[in-house]
């Protein structure tokens, strides 16, 4: 029997380490508590410093050297001042720069001015100096610019010496209250760290020898009360192993007048046991082996017969379809396929067996092989069936029976032909609208009854349609709480992703009913097709439809990107028109309608000049044309915000027109073709 270790080894090695863990974890605790202290003391000198010297500096003045660059006596006086004063800090508070600043006001500068500058180490900057702000250094300047925080401390590696830095900045005021300037110190915190490394050695040596005596102390205790009598058990439980296909008695020598002496007599009681449990699981063992392995291979076998390569059709743009089933058990009664009749007509089954296992996976493998072999004669859905329902009527001793949905979608008009035995009803979402439970006819399951009529219907279709048909392992599946998913939370869920592709729809259905099942076990089999008729391009105008959300204003953008992109324009252009569709769009979902639901809809068509884009919404009547230029010149206070958007799209477009009829908002833009 292989070695699996030392139980003393390990003790005194887990009890070493534990001494190392509390030696170790006491030494960080106290390190970081003396630091944050020291650097909260550090912090307060520093911040007394800018504090007093932005009581002492006029602020009114600020602006004349900002303004100028002239220099005054009253300038050199507070310069004089801030030396004097970071001479004296620096041997204090570890000051190594303490200046006077102003960001700059152009948005994307990452640039601040020097006013003064006081260093006790290098040359100081000049008045009107500039030098970049470190990472992040500046958005906190702008708050306090800004009087939104009256002072910031912020914590760096500087990136010229190296050494772990301290910024403290408070706001230098005028006369009126407003903010002049920025007054910051630069203060050096490495001394910090090099002094909790002598505290904390001087913590670790006596706690470390005080630690290690305690738990070399609880060592031997545990090793003469504990560890002894386990390892003389061990060495009698690895004999039991060792003899266990034998008759040969063992003995365990333990007396420790204890529960391991208990334990040890246990042991020997259990000899017999054991053996006997072997020999009756050696047999059982080897038997579930041979129905697992047949099981496995009627799994496959199974998901063999059913369409499983996806895409299904990949060469095929008039239509996407999607199918799953997955048994509650190893193998299944329910069933769907698919496959195409001939070029423009799909057939389009789900079906449920009665019954589970392996006898329900057969008689759903029969019924597969006849439904297919009656739609490729050219028999109707209604006519397929009557014909399916005869043949297994015929020879049905075991009273099976199967619900049937059957389509044919014709792929050219968009018409789906459908009949109904005994199954769930399908679920329909026809054009850009939501899904919907179709209320359809039903004839009697398949098997129940010899002679029986079924009926065809008819649901036409528009491009962007989708049907989705399941079984009632989907609205019956239970949750823990013996709730059942239903058919109202399975509209629900599909409506969250009505205009994704049938993969993602099933995928995101499957996944909220196993959320709403949780750790229930499964009711029945969940099969689910999702088949979407997109038809065949027409080379017409075409148009997207998007809700006022700002998360389909990307569906609108991709739209004009996929139908620009062999278009004659340049990258430039394509970019240009992709910019103005996002503000157009952004602009109908964010105001048309206020807080109530919407539409709008991009329509795109192309001439022998170029791109016509034409946008519409029902939402308040507004015309972005309207609206007066943004002053370009002016500074970012002077010129406010807004009007940006619009004023972008009329740059980059070559026209563009509004105006409001039949209760819309009518946009079109236009975009020549390069020359």
């Amino acid at each position: 029997m292989k070695k699996k270790g030392n139980i003393t080894k390990r003790t005194l090695v887990s009890v070493l380490l534990a001494a190392a863990v509390l030696i170790g974890s006491i030494s960080v605790s106290t390190g970081l508590q003396l630091r944050k202290v020291l650097i909260e003391k550090y912090t307060d000198f520093a911040l007394s410093y800018v504090n007093a010297a932005a009581e002492f500096i006029d602020g009114d003045r600020i602006e004349l050297y900002y303004s100028t660059g002239a220099k005054d006596a009253y300038y050199e006086e507070i310069s004089k001042y801030l030396n004097s004063t970071a001479d004296s800090s620096a041997k204090e508070a570890n000051i190594k720069y303490f200046y006077v600043l102003i960001p700059d006001s152009v948005p994307d500068s990452d640039l601040y001015t020097y006013i003064w500058d006081a260093e006790p180490y290098d040359e100081p900057m000049d008045l009107l100096e500039k030098y970049p702000f470190s990472e992040g250094a500046k958005e906190r300047a702008q708050k306090i610019y800004n009087k939104e925080i009256t002072e910031d401390v912020q914590s760096y590696i500087d990136a010229e010496d190296g050494t772990h830095t301290l910024t403290v900045s408070v706001p230098l005021l005028d006369s009126n209250g407003d903010v002049a300037a920025i007054i910051a110190a630069d203060l050096s915190v490495s001394g910090i760290n090099n002094a909790l490394v002598r505290i904390i050695s001087s913590i670790l040596i006596p706690v470390a020898g005080i630690m290690l005596l305690t738990m070399i102390l609880f060592y031997f205790i545990t090793k003469r009360k504990i560890i002894e009598p386990i390892v003389k058990l061990q060495s009698a439980a690895e004999g039991i192993v060792d003899h266990i296909e034998s008759d040969e008695p063992v003995n365990i020598d333990v007396h420790t007048n204890d529960e391991i002496e208990m334990l040890a007599d246990s042991f020997t009681g259990m000899t017999d046991k054991l053996r006997e449990y072997i020999k009756q699981n050696e047999t059982i063992t080897a038997e579930k082996e041979r129905i697992g392995a047949e099981l496995e291979l009627a799994t496959r076998i199974q998901a063999d017969m059913l369409p499983n390569i996806f895409p299904a059709f990949p060469e095929r743009i008039d239509f996407d379809i999607y199918a799953v089933m997955t048994p509650a058990k190893e193998v299944g009664g329910d069933f769907y396929d698919f496959f195409l009749i001939d070029d423009t007509h799909l057939a389009l089954v789900v079906a449920d067996v009665s019954g589970k296992g392996v006898p329900a996976a057969l008689f759903m493998m029969m019924s597969k092989i006849l439904i297919q072999n009656q739609v490729m004669s050219g028999k109707s859905p209604a006519e397929a069936l009557e014909a399916v329902n005869s043949q297994i009527c015929s020879n049905n001793r075991e009273e099976m029976f199967v619900t049937v949905w059957l389509g044919i979608l014709d792929l050219e008009t968009g018409l789906l032909i459908a009949a109904n035995a005994g199954h769930e009803k399908p679920i329909i979402r026809n054009g850009s609208g939501d899904f919907e439970l179709f209320k359809d006819r039903h004839g009697f399951v398949i098997g129940g009854m010899d002679g029986v009529k079924y009926r065809n219907y008819e649901i036409q279709l528009e491009k962007g349609s989708s049907v989705f048909v399941f079984t009632d392992g989907l609205v019956e599946a239970t949750s823990e709480n013996d709730e059942l998913f239903g058919a109202e939370r399975t509209l629900e869920v599909l409506n969250k992703v009505k205009d994704e592709t049938p993969e993602t729809i099933l995928k995101k259905t499957e996944e909220a009913v196993n959320a709403f099942v949780g750790a229930a076990d499964p009711f029945d089999d969940l099969t689910m097709l999702c088949v979407k008729y997109t038809g065949r391009e027409d080379g017409g105008e075409n148009e997207i439809t998007i809700e006022n959300e700002v998360s389909e204003i990307a569906k609108a953008v991709d739209f004009v990107s996929l139908k620009t992109e062999d278009l004659p324009f340049s990258f430039k252009d394509r970019n240009q028109i992709e910019v103005a569709v996002d503000e157009i769009m952004s602009n109908i979902v964010n105001y048309a309608y206020g807080d109530k639901k919407g539409k709008a809809t991009l329509k795109l068509q192309t001439d022998e000049e170029g791109i016509i884009i034409t946008v519409e919404d029902s939402g308040i009547p507004y015309n972005p044309l309207e609206k007066e230029d943004p002053d370009i010149t002016l500074s970012a206070e002077e010129r406010g915000i807004g009007g940006y958007g619009i004023f972008i799209v009329k740059k980059v477009m070559d026209e563009i027109a509004y105006r409001h009829a039949e209760g819309k908002n009518i946009l079109t833009m236009r975009k020549f073709f390069l020359k």
